[in-house]
């Protein structure tokens, strides 16, 4: 699809249409799994459907993994360029399919802000937080996880009587829990984890911060997620 320019024009042209035609404010772009190969066809993509969307008062925003060497041709440098908008992923530190551990630390997300920002400038770059957590369960040598809305582990954490203590190094509220054969841990994102990233959000000045996603939250938190 990215491959062809002809390509790129006729999505370009069905996006912009259908954009006008609904009345929206803007387009967020979120391509994920893209090989290195696809890379360059990519960010042409984005070069070309930023030049409608600014034609037309359309804001284009393109979201993005957390920097490392395995995504670099995403090119956020190029993307902060004509783009309105860079946001960065903050979250899925540790996910399904991998080992146990924190959906988003609080220095994961540090050094995500800290390598954007020597690629993106500050009034472009929206940090994404996670309004979720997971619930890893270990049995067996065998490990899984299932995804919770903050709303939701608040309340399983409640229903298991989980005891939950402070963990300084994350940021977060970690507990643990045996069950028969089964081990059940969590990271938990609530209140105080989310206030710690949203510190960091304004201390660097970013442009914004975006969650994933709305429904998962508390209604606590809107207290805390706004303008500063």
């Amino acid at each position: 699809l990215l491959r062809y320019t002809s390509k790129r024009e006729n999505l370009i042209n069905q996006l912009m249409a259908e954009a006008l035609r609904v009345g929206i404010d803007g387009i967020n772009v979120d391509f994920e799994k893209i090989s290195d190969e696809c890379g360059e066809h990519y960010i042409q993509f984005i070069r070309e459907l930023s030049v409608s969307c600014r034609n037309e008062g359309v804001i284009l925003s393109v979201d993005n993994y957390v920097p490392s060497p395995s995504t670099h041709f995403y090119n956020r440098a190029e993307q902060g360029r004509v783009a309105d908008y860079v946001i960065i992923m903050a979250y899925d530190e540790h996910h399904s399919g991998g080992e146990a551990g924190s959906v988003a630390s609080l220095g994961y997300v540090k050094k995500g802000i800290e390598d954007t920002l020597k690629m993106v400038p500050k009034e472009k770059f929206i940090n994404g937080i996670p309004f979720y957590t997971r619930v890893w369960e270990e049995e067996g040598g065998n490990t899984s996880a299932t995804s919770m809305g903050i709303a939701a582990a608040k309340e399983w954490v409640q229903a298991k009587g989980m005891a939950l203590d402070w963990d300084k190094e994350t940021g977060q509220y970690y507990g643990e829990l045996q069950e028969g054969n089964k081990t059940y841990r969590l990271w938990m994102e609530e209140e105080q984890s989310i206030s710690m990233k949203m510190d960091l959000i304004w201390e660097n000045d970013l442009a914004g911060v975006a969650c994933w996603k709305l429904g998962f939250e508390t209604p606590e938190l809107w207290n805390i997620v706004k303008p500063k």
